[in-house]
């Protein structure tokens, strides 16, 4: 049923279900959510004529609209039958929440409607049933890449018969493990997350509704994955899994590198916190930040490597900003030199490309530069009219989009980094243009008077050591 568009349409957040944005929707113009969408629809098999009043409303386009429920990934994620049973979808009277970030913010992922997705990778912890208790546990790090890489391979699985076969596998495999697990299960010397016997003994039709008991059964069967604290002992034994031409490339990648080093200046300093995806990438999916944040870390090593310098990953992600995420085998076998796959090189050469055509900005100065800058400055203040900005928390949302517009860094790597990236983007629709151009006067003026004092520096230690 067509309807006409509401007065005020807030865009849909990365990830976000349709119910989520429903209510949203509803609640930016002051109007029943039922009259937006149903109370009791769930995000799967929703009528194509509910859909359709959702795009008008919102102004949205319809497949824009459909791709925020569970209809966009195939049968093995959401299920099979009117039930959708015997896939990785919870059961529909099971709710995950973050005990974080939903209850002061609402967050909610499309994702966390799955077995596939036990934890918060904004907020770094479990998930938890709603209406349990809300405490917030910290996540492990091999919890944590395990998590985004089953997120990518969800969105692969939309037109990748391969992935969905490798997702089919490993829940045959969680659900044979559930059956026979203990609470005293380990895994090589790692203890588990809290495991609920009786919630893993009841994954049949549908999976375990315990967050924690799923991420025990994921680090059990899935894919192996590693933390800070084991990656070096691990290393040898992924060695093998590069070949010679695989070595080759990384040595080619470095003598690339070396030259714009002496040629063109380029420093790690120049690595932006996150390297942006592809052209014709699909949109980001709910742990799209945590593999650009790695691509960069890579980056930085080899820029690191090819000045001449030995820096460690956790090193590298220290100066972006990103200390503590989890590595990958991209980032070790650089560190180890190993070897770099040849989709991985196209990704870092695009990139480095990318900024060597901006002119090598000082990604690190800029960091550095906004970092301190925790309120507006007062001549800023009295040129935004915008009641956006007015109070304390709209100021740190301004801030915010200074900082992931002149950075290009997540929220994570800011100030403020339990502000979600989803709020800054959705401040940004909601920004009107004078207001953004404010905002970016004021970054530019910032970012300038820290140039000049670099250069002033920069003067006075020539003059220093050339007549003392």
């Amino acid at each position: 049923m067509s309807a006409r568009p509401l007065p005020v349409r807030p865009e849909p957040r990365p990830g976000e279900p349709l119910t989520s944005y429903a209510v949203r929707l509803a609640d930016a113009n002051g109007i029943h959510h039922s009259r937006v969408l149903p109370r009791y629809r769930h995000d799967v098999d929703i009528p194509a004529t509910e859909l359709g009043r959702v795009a008008s409303l919102a102004g949205l386009d319809p497949a824009a609209t459909n791709r925020l429920t569970m209809n966009r990934y195939p049968l093995i994620v959401r299920g099979h039958g009117p039930q959708r049973r015997h896939g990785w979808r919870l059961h529909h009277a099971v709710t995950w929440i973050c005990p974080s970030c939903t209850p002061t913010t609402g967050s909610r992922e499309l994702l966390w409607q799955t077995a596939l997705m036990p934890v918060c990778l904004r907020c770094g912890c479990y998930l938890v049933r709603a209406g349990t208790s809300d405490a917030v546990l910290p996540a492990s790090a091999r919890v944590l890449e395990l998590a985004g890489t089953l997120a990518e391979l969800a969105d692969d699985a939309i037109d990748n018969p391969r992935a969905r076969s490798v997702l089919y596998r490993l829940r045959r495999r969680c659900q044979a493990r559930a059956a026979t697990i203990t609470g005293d299960t380990t895994t090589r010397g790692d203890t588990l997350p809290p495991i609920d016997v009786s919630a893993a003994r009841s994954w049949g039709a549908y999976p375990s509704p315990d967050p924690t008991t799923v991420a025990a059964l994921l680090l059990l069967t899935g894919p192996r994955t590693r933390s800070h604290t084991t990656a070096r002992a691990a290393r040898p034994h992924r060695g093998g899994e590069f070949t010679g031409t695989d070595h080759e490339r990384l040595e080619w990648m470095l003598t690339r590198l070396r030259h714009h080093v002496h040629h063109d200046g380029l420093r790690p300093e120049h690595v932006p916190s996150m390297l942006p995806p592809p052209m014709d990438a699909p949109a980001p999916g709910p742990g799209a930040w945590l593999s650009r944040t790695r691509a960069a870390t890579a980056l930085y090593l080899l820029i690191a490597h090819a000045s001449g310098s030995h820096v460690t990953p956790e090193a590298a992600m220290a100066a972006l900003g990103v200390a503590g995420i989890p590595t990958c085998s991209l980032i070790d076998a650089i560190h180890t030199a190993h070897g770099l796959r040849e989709r991985d090189a196209d990704l870092l050469i695009t990139a480095l490309d990318e900024l060597v055509a901006e002119g090598l900005v000082d990604y690190q100065r800029r960091r550095d530069t906004l970092r301190p800058v925790t309120r507006l400055p007062a001549s800023a203040r009295r040129r935004l009219t915008n009641p956006l900005v007015r109070d304390r928390a709209g100021e740190t949302l301004a801030l915010g989009w200074i900082w992931t517009r002149y950075t290009r860094g997540p929220m994570r790597s800011s100030p403020w980094p339990t502000t979600p990236d989803r709020d800054i983007a959705a401040f940004e629709t909601r920004l009107d243009p004078e207001s953004k151009l404010v905002l970016a006067e004021t970054a530019l003026q910032l970012l300038a008077a820290a140039d000049a004092v670099h250069a002033t520096q920069m003067t006075w230690a020539t003059v220093n050591r050339r007549y003392g």
